[in-house]
């Protein structure tokens, strides 16, 4: 039977909850806020429940919708996916992710839903490639490297798919620093912290390297960046005894490719031979060329003519491209024995007016030095190449004129037909006398043609090197004391030009800032009083008057 309601207690009970009301009428009713420590506990109290019981597998959704939180939450996303990342370690450790062929339908359902949520992870994670937090994006690396250990130390079947497969979680982080343009840093980072550390890392990011390339031809940015991977490479291995850093299992025989030197060559090679068939920009070519004797020829070695059309190419090209060129151009002529026949003449081009002043001239000295250094070259090619650079060095940077001056004494002694360019005695049957008579009167015109591109046909050898005697009254004094050489017996055996380069006008100064004064200079000046006006202030001197003239007549 109901209970009688009594009235004054309901009418109070209602006052109460009106006057409630009333009180919380201006306030939004919203949830508490969770903090970093809730959403941390939270997070360690999922990772134990999936660890614990297959039964908890579902609360991985749960973990990944925390790490794919926006840059708000980024604290808590990280402490999300470094979460899942142990969880995932830890599954693929225990081979949740391995199918068996007594395994059941439920189970083998159970592995596929894992593995796309690890593929999922591997995915949203390596989005943090790029980012322009260098904490986030050094984090994504380092987790998904070691999602790349623990799948790649399984066993070997499944550790060989892992490195090789398409989609797999390395090669997903080889493909999204190739695509990345702002992932520099992540590209760095890789390469010392990974590629340079560990052998199979190496060998399988060169493979990576050339699938990607070869999938996606003539998508110039995923060159460039495999060019700026490949270019921080430094770390080549010269022997197979030095193969024995692994990040992954171990290879089980001794017969295994990454034990083979000539494997971990090959593999270098081809991704370098993807990255040449790219398209290149011209800055590009000159990164490869500006490392190509220590980071490119090594894993070249015994297969070098497989950069012949590249190198021949960039030679064709001209300027500072055909520059850097040049090494490798030599070595295949001289090693190979690859014909170019057009090489000394495609190398006197190189002499113009930006030679010597170009940043590359130290490198371009080395080289010329080791070109012209066979006995068996023509005279008159060398008189050619003794004319040229010298009439640039009238112009040149003192830098530049203390290695040329040097080198043309060096030249001068080793090809003695072209000591006439210093001292030809008067013939009347020489061609020079014949053709200019009144040559003390009028003088004799330079036979030496600068315009002429075949260092056979300038005339060099019938002209005179009258350009150093015009260096011996040069403003430095290093210049000048250095050119006179050329009018003193040839004593010498050969100058050392190794000395003579890599100068500057800060060491030229340098040098002559540190030397030590004997003498004091003599300095006779004075300071005028008055520079406008007269010495007794009545007026304006001439100085002044002229001025005033200017003045008034521009008005």
């Amino acid at each position: 039977m109901p209970g009688v309601i009594n009235p004054e207690r309901s009418s109070q009970k209602r006052k109460r909850a009106t006057e409630d009301i009333s009180k919380n009428s201006g306030k939004s009713r919203k949830a508490p806020k969770t903090t970093q420590k809730d959403d941390q506990a939270r997070i360690l109290a999922l990772e134990e429940q999936i660890v614990d019981s297959h039964e908890h597998y579902d609360k991985i959704l749960h973990l990944q919708k925390l790490a794919d939180r926006d840059i708000e939450n980024s604290e808590t996303a990280v402490i999300a996916a470094v979460t899942l990342c142990r969880v995932f370690c830890r599954l693929i450790a225990g081979e949740r992710f391995v199918k068996r062929k007594d395994s059941s339908e439920k189970v083998i359902e159970q592995v596929q839903w894992l593995r796309q949520r690890l593929s999922d992870y591997v995915q949203g994670l390596s989005g943090w490639l790029g980012s322009p937090d260098p904490g986030k994006e050094n984090t994504s690396l380092t987790l998904l490297m070691r999602i790349v250990k623990a799948e790649t130390s399984t066993g070997r079947k499944s550790g060989e798919q892992v490195w090789r497969t398409e989609g797999s979680s390395f090669t997903t982080v080889v493909q999204r620093l190739l695509t990345e343009t702002a992932a520099e840093g992540a590209r760095q980072e890789f390469v010392e912290s990974f590629v340079e550390e560990h052998d199979d890392v190496r060998f399988y990011t060169f493979l990576a390297i050339k699938q990607n390339l070869a999938a996606r031809k003539g998508q110039a940015a995923m060159a460039e960046n495999a060019l700026d991977m490949l270019a921080k490479i430094t770390g080549i291995p010269e022997s197979a005894d030095q193969l024995e850093d692994w990040y992954g299992s171990a290879p089980d025989t001794e017969k295994h490719q990454l034990r083979s030197l000539g494997g971990h060559h090959k593999g270098a090679r081809e991704a370098w031979l993807a990255v040449f068939q790219s398209p290149l920009s011209a800055e590009h070519r000159k990164t490869i060329l500006a490392v190509m004797n220590t980071q490119i020829l090594p894993w070249f070695a015994g297969h070098i003519e497989l950069l012949t059309d590249f190198l021949t190419d960039s030679f064709n090209q001209g300027g500072s491209t055909a520059l850097l060129a040049l090494n490798g151009i030599f070595h295949l002529m001289t090693v190979k024995n690859i014909d170019y026949p057009e090489f000394y003449t495609k190398l006197y081009s190189l002499l113009d007016d930006k030679i010597l002043h170009s940043k590359y001239r130290s490198r371009f000295f080395r080289l010329l030095e080791t070109f012209m250094a066979s006995t068996h070259l023509p005279a008159t090619m060398i008189a050619s190449f003794i004319k040229r650079l010298s009439r640039l060095a009238l112009h040149a940077p003192p830098g530049s004129i203390v290695w040329v001056i040097p080198w043309v004494y060096n030249m001068l002694k080793q090809h003695p037909p072209c000591t006439f360019m210093l001292h030809r005695p008067y013939h009347p049957a020489h061609t020079i006398y014949a053709s200019q008579p009144n040559y003390n009167d009028e003088g004799i015109d330079d036979p030496f043609d600068m315009k002429q591109e075949d260092p056979l046909s300038t005339g060099a050898i019938d002209s005179s090197l009258w350009e150093l005697e015009t260096l011996r009254s040069h403003y430095h004094p290093n210049v000048a004391t250095l050119a006179k050489i050329m009018g003193e017996q040839f004593t010498k055996r050969n100058y050392q030009l190794e000395d003579f380069l890599d100068h500057s006008y800060a060491s030229l100064i340098d040098a002559e800032l540190g030397k030590e004064i004997k003498k004091m200079p003599v300095v006779e000046w004075d300071i005028p009083k008055h520079i406008i006006t007269m010495e007794d202030g009545a007026g304006l001197n001439r100085i002044g008057s002229l001025l005033n003239s200017a003045c008034n007549s521009s008005r």
